[in-house]
């Protein structure tokens, strides 16, 4: 794959998930720290608590099937961001450390 179109790819990849990866991250965070929110003891929230831990839950996991493929495609979509992220690097890294007279197309 060509490095310009690996690079469009890449950025419009990016701009997708950013938003999903985003609300995983926000969600997980506020409930993992539902226990101080609750207090150490860990009792249980009460009412209008136990309604948010609920629908964070529902965010977070997603329901059945269609959650569980969410998350793989989220996590198989990280990945990928990953791998051509660092594709596109030494791409980079590779043609700044070639000499100058390579570049101009000259040998």
């Amino acid at each position: 794959m060509k490095g310009a179109r690996l690079n469009r790819l890449h950025r419009g990849v990016g701009l997708i998930i950013a938003p999903f990866l985003v609300l995983q991250t926000l969600s997980g965070l506020v409930l993992d720290f539902g226990l101080f929110r609750r207090g150490a003891g860990g009792t249980p929230a009460l009412g209008q608590e136990q309604r948010l831990d609920m629908i964070l839950e529902k965010i977070h996991f997603g329901p059945g099937w269609l959650g569980d493929s969410y998350h793989l495609l989220l996590g198989a979509a990280t990945v990928w961001m990953a791998l051509s992220g660092w594709l596109l690097f030494l791409r980079l890294r590779r043609n700044r450390l070639r000499p100058a007279a390579d570049q101009s197309g000259t040998k």
